[in-house]
């Protein structure tokens, strides 16, 4: 996202809490992949909905419950555990289907009023679920519960139900009702035209780029408000659970297990000392150019015009289909099958959900791709660091998996790799212009990498000091974006505007503390531009290997098996800085030899 265009960036939606509990529940109980999950011959439009039986999931695991601590031998026990997890993927299947139609048509009352139903199912599944493995593990069946669940399943259930109990299950209840508030409230958020009060969300680009001032100033206070109801409750969740702070209930929640927070707090130390100031230093030098500063699409530090893609939407989903073709037969397979099966929706609309985001429909074995493209420089971005997801997915399946990643850390650098990887192609888009797309998505990347490190210590902060009012949330945003690098003073930057838009990232609200994944991740998927530069077919060939990796594998063993660096070492954080800096003082040259793709689409 442009920090400083005051243009809104697209809601960034992970179905994570679903994605993840999902996953665990089904996949958990035999501790290995299977054989290959083979993709639905639906299409998306022929897929039926069906209310699941969210009680008869509870049911279930009370059961599972009762028998482990009333059971002599484990074989009832491990049969209801077997039923759970073809019910829980029934319940999470109908929920991610219902998901998606809702944010299709935001007006469809149906799916409204299921996900209602839905969203309070989930919260108990997920809370029971916790108490009944709590229950196995201190069960005369301890011994066996890595037989049962697999050596990283019961890790990663261990550290669930440690981030949750029965005691606040209704503090869970009202804190997904306070997240579908947001959403509801922010698609109905309006701006004052000349034509009257109009959603905000129903502007196209250049409209919400104009109003967007004003839509900040607006509804801070609302949002803020808003938020500071959740902090409370989840403020209550962690003194529930026995802990200092709610950070330690979300790093829990997050299945972080290979490293610890006080590392995440030295990363985003050396992100200040070598990423930043390469950012700072672009912006500083912006402002010695302002004369400039209103000029139509003007890409901040770059001095060029903005890159937008040639064509309809339909004709840029279109050409991600060549692209992915040209790539490898892999991703070429993966891309077409989703497009050409309704998996992909990307169609512009008034009435959808005005978020991206990728998530897999478990008794269909295929992903899904959601999008409100606006033709806009963010659509080719976007579409890429999505299917990343998608394709990680779809290898996974093949390998009998229905998890792309163990946790978000290393799902992120599937996606964000994928950009970096498909940055050679611009041509495709952009023609002539390409070398400028390049920089503005390399810049992105940049600000992408400043801003999710900067998120984590705005929620460390405020978790910290849970009674801040909502000019005190304003004022901190504004003094770690300073201390990122990410705004200068400047007569020519309107700062009380940028410190108001925080509430503009979703993810505070519906995924607290996602964002240090997206810098971790961010920043090994910047090694792939590194790799690529001087060795395109080597990367791509890493990038294989690291989609199929064991989906068990925590973030640092994916890194070691696939030969990729860690950011948590500062020679490394330099190294990116050094190669941020380079190329965007380049002309964006970037490029894949199709000779050597040809040979390793032969290999493949």
């Amino acid at each position: 996202m442009n920090l400083f265009s005051k243009k809104p960036h697209k809601n960034v939606l992970r179905f994570w809490a679903m994605i993840l509990t999902g996953a665990i529940l089904m996949t958990s109980l035999s501790g290995c992949m299977g054989e290959k999950l083979v993709p639905t011959e639906l299409s998306f439009s022929q897929v039926e909905y069906e209310r699941p039986d969210g009680q008869g999931v509870l049911d279930l695991i009370d059961k599972a419950k009762e028998q482990a601590e009333n059971y002599i031998l484990p074989f009832g026990m491990i049969w209801t555990l077997r039923k759970i997890g073809d019910a829980t993927q029934e319940f999470y299947s109908m929920m991610t289907i219902a998901q998606i139609r809702n944010y299709l048509d935001v007006n469809d009352t149906f799916y409204s009023e299921e996900m209602e139903y839905l969203d309070t199912f989930d919260a108990r599944i997920q809370n029971s679920y916790n108490q009944m493995f709590s229950s196995i593990e201190n069960s005369r069946f301890s011994s066996i519960q890595n037989m049962i669940f697999g050596e990283s399943g019961a890790e990663d259930l261990q550290m669930s139900s440690q981030a949750s109990s029965e005691e606040i299950l209704s503090l869970q209840e009202q804190e997904k009702k306070l997240v579908a508030e947001y959403y509801y409230e922010y698609a109905q958020a309006t701006v004052s035209t000349p034509e009257g009060e109009v959603l905000f969300s129903s502007l196209d680009s250049e409209g919400q780029s104009a109003y967007y001032n004003q839509f900040i100033q607006k509804h801070n206070q609302q949002f803020g408000e808003l938020y500071l109801e959740l902090v409370s409750l989840r403020e209550q969740m962690a003194q529930a659970l026995g802990y200092d702070s709610y950070t330690q209930v979300a790093d829990l929640d997050m299945l972080r297990n290979s490293y610890t927070r006080e590392d995440i707090k030295t990363f985003r130390e050396d992100i200040k000392q070598t990423i930043a100031p390469v950012y700072r230093s672009y912006l500083e030098d912006f402002y010695r150019r302002a004369e400039n500063r209103d000029q139509p699409g003007y890409v901040y530090l770059l001095g060029e015009q903005s890159p937008v893609p040639q064509g309809s939407w339909q004709e840029t989903l279109d050409q991600f289909e060549q692209l992915y073709q040209q790539m490898s037969e892999q991703t070429g397979e993966c891309y077409s099958y989703l497009l050409s099966h309704e998996f992909i929706d990307a169609e512009p609309s008034q009435t959808k959900a005005n978020v991206t985001f990728s998530t897999l429909i478990y008794s269909l074995n295929t992903p899904f791709l959601f999008a409100n493209m606006n033709g806009s420089a963010e659509d080719v971005f976007s579409i890429s660091h999505e299917f990343g997801h998608c394709f990680a997915m779809w290898q996974q399946l093949k390998l009998g998996s229905q998890q792309e990643g163990r946790s978000m850390d290393v799902s992120e650098i599937h996606s964000q790799a994928m950009q970096m990887l498909t940055l050679p192609y611009y041509e495709i888009f952009y023609g002539e212009d390409a070398g400028t797309a390049r920089k503005y998505d390399v810049y992105t990347m940049v600000a992408g990498i400043l801003t999710a490190a900067m998120n984590d210590e705005f929620q460390e902060k405020i978790y910290e000091n849970p009674q801040m009012t909502v000019q005190e949330l304003n004022e901190l945003y504004k003094e770690l974006a300073m201390e990122y690098g990410l705004v200068v003073e400047s007569p020519y930057f309107d700062m009380e505007s940028f410190s108001m838009g925080w509430f503009t990232t979703n993810q505070y609200f519906d995924t607290p503390f996602y964002a240090i994944d997206y810098a971790l991740s961010g920043c090994v998927a910047m090694e792939f531009l590194q790799m690529g530069l001087e060795d395109y077919t080597k990367a791509l060939e890493t990038y294989l290997s690291l989609v199929q990796q064991n989906s068990d594998y925590d973030f640092m063993t994916v890194l070691e098996e696939t030969g990729l660096s860690s950011p948590f070492e500062t020679e490394q954080m330099e190294a990116l800085a050094q190669t941020m800096e380079d190329f965007l003082q380049g002309d964006g040259s970037f490029s894949a030899d199709n000779t050597e793709q040809e040979s390793l689409q032969d290999a493949a």
